[in-house]
């Protein structure tokens, strides 16, 4: 798998909220916190057409695991994600040989 580029991955720690949940009369919030799900934001340098297709390979089933550094511990987990739509911004196309994509971006949602 190719590596991201400099600064090409933000890890966000989303709450995910009970459906009671809301703001009472006083202005309090109210409801359960049901979990914490990961949100990996991934960019890559630019990239072959080899490489991309290994990222779209690696993305494209409904559900797979990821490794990564957790912010909070400082330790490595393994976490069920899903890929949202990835994009493939086009850096360069000569006659249909040398094509190179720069920016490839994709979200990662925890299941």
């Amino acid at each position: 798998m190719p590596s991201l580029k400099k600064g090409g991955l933000t890890i966000t720690k989303e709450k995910v909220w009970s459906g009671n949940t809301g703001r009472a009369a006083d202005g309090n919030v109210i409801g359960d916190l049901v979990a914490i799900k990961y949100k990996l934001q991934c960019e890559w340098p630019p990239l072959s057409r080899a490489d991309t297709a290994k990222i779209d390979q690696a993305v494209s089933p409904a559900f797979f695991n990821v490794t990564f550094l957790d912010p909070g511990s400082n330790t490595r987990i393994t976490r069920t994600f899903y890929a949202g739509t990835p994009t493939y911004p086009v850096y360069t196309y000569v006659n249909g040989n040398g094509i190179t994509y720069n920016g490839v971006k994709v979200d990662l949602v925890e299941k």
